[in-house]
């Protein structure tokens, strides 16, 4: 087994010569036999090998895995670190949550050590029971390349010389090098989906044709190879997204224009910025369907409360927020107010030249002596109506966002400008009233509207 790994490590370049690098070793037979056939060939590259152990406190044997560790890190004379898996205080998934701590724990030890890279047991087992498992739980293309030789992390590599190895090769090699290990009794247990995969699944495919894993490792390389090209399409696609503030946005047309090899990498690419472990191909067909529909107005939740919302072009993702409760403030002259939504209304008094004056939908000038203050700023009403200019009468505020395309999850927000009368004088950025043509003449209150998250052209 030492030379199918020593040519592993060649084909992939795992390994360099002259470095500290650190072995996660859990005790079981996979990761003490990586640490023998390291031990061996230690000379060869001349590594400073660290051994680093997780003593999860779950299983009453754990301690017994720990000193088993420890006692042949000591044997070879190896540096020794361990962690004891603290308590998890939340609801979240254990095994995830151990995951995180464990692959933390590593990276605090590499920095200790100046190692640049983190040695692990996985095997080809592990990689055809990850691509089963994916096939199986609506993974995209990309999972199925299940587990890479190398990965990086935090700015570590992740490496995996056993990756060409089965499990049966391994525990072979343990019984012909008589290396000790402990077997942790829950990978028997036919509760986990991977333990059934992994005892009955695997088992049988070997049986049919043990090149099993051979084609497994191939079409690994293959997709890799193709997600490689894939991601550099994305990368130029990236730049059709503009982001402010955690909030994405892009064009509902260009996406459904880009060929669905495409469109679906560039859903996902924005979706991981959200730091989303998982995700699906579910998640991401259901994206594209609702871009693909006639309806102005639609969204879909997502995991880790994201959500994609799409307002006639514009297809935004952001993370939910807490819904907005329907306000109404008051306005005081020569003062900033934030309004629940975060946009901003600026009122000023000062004396504006009626000549140098330009319109602008972000901005409005009212004549003091010729409005009802104070005024006040409010979300919309049922029947709410606004008198147009130039004598064209009324029209409902409904009708005008509408019209003005104001994304549906946005209407019942937008802030609606009123006199103390309940007149409404200005829907920022949308529509002025009658109310603003009055003759500017001495006194002027100014409002400036700063929408969040940018101008006007974001509405």
């Amino acid at each position: 087994m030492k030379k199918v790994i020593l040519r592993t490590i060649k084909k992939y370049n795992l390994l360099e010569k002259n470095k500290s690098v650190v072995v996660a070793v859990s005790g079981g037979a996979d990761s003490m036999a990586l640490l023998n056939l390291l031990v061996e060939i230690k000379e060869l590259y001349n590594l400073h090998l660290v051994v680093a152990h997780v003593n999860h406190k779950k299983r009453e044997n754990s301690d017994l895995d720990e000193v088993l560790v420890n006692k042949i890190a000591l044997e070879n004379g190896l540096d020794y670190e361990v962690y004891y898996l603290p308590k998890c205080l939340t609801n979240e998934n254990f095994h995830e949550y151990a995951r995180r701590e464990r692959y933390n724990f590593f990276k605090r030890v590499a920095a200790n050590y100046k190692a640049d890279c983190i040695v692990t047991a996985h095997h080809a087992d592990d990689h055809l029971e990850t691509q089963i498992y994916r096939l199986l739980y609506h993974s995209t293309v990309s999972g199925l390349i299940g587990i890479e030789p190398i990965v990086e992390y935090c700015g570590l590599k992740i490496i995996r010389p056993l990756i060409e190895v089965t499990k049966d090769d391994i525990y072979k090699y343990c019984s012909e090098s008589r290396i000790e290990y402990r077997e942790d009794e829950s990978n028997q247990s036919d509760v986990y989906t991977r333990n059934r995969i992994r005892k009955y699944i695997i088992p049988a495919l070997a049986e049919e044709t043990f090149s099993v894993y051979e084609h497994s490792r191939s079409i690994s390389e293959q997709l890799s190879e193709d997600e490689a090209f894939f991601n550099l399409q994305v990368d130029q696609l990236m730049n059709e997204v503009s982001e402010i503030k955690g909030v994405f946005k892009v064009s509902r047309s260009f996406i459904n224009s880009l060929p669905k090899s495409l469109s679906r990498r560039l859903i996902k690419r924005i979706l991981q910025q959200f730091m989303i472990k998982d995700i699906q191909t579910v998640h991401i067909e259901e994206v594209l369907s609702v871009m693909q529909s006639s309806k102005p107005n639609l969204s879909v939740t997502l995991p880790n409360q994201i959500c994609c919302v799409i307002a006639y072009d514009i297809v935004q993702f952001s993370t939910m927020l807490d819904e907005i409760e329907p306000y109404e403030m008051i306005l005081d002259v020569d003062s900033t107010l934030v309004l629940p939504q975060g946009s901003t209304l600026c009122i000023r008094e000062n004396k504006v030249d009626e000549k140098t004056e330009k319109s602008c939908i972000n901005k409005v000038d009212l004549c003091y002596n010729e409005i009802e203050l104070p005024l006040k700023v409010r979300t919309r009403k049922p029947g709410d109506r606004i008198t147009l200019m130039n004598g064209h009468g009324t029209k409902k505020i409904k009708e005008i966002m509408i019209e003005c395309r104001v994304p549906k999850h946005l209407r019942d927000t937008w802030p609606i400008i009123t006199d103390s009368n309940d007149r409404i004088i200005w829907i920022p950025l949308l529509k002025k009233s009658s109310y603003c043509q009055q003759h500017l003449n001495g006194k002027t209150i100014t409002i400036d509207y700063c929408h969040l998250g940018g101008n006007e052209e974001d509405a």
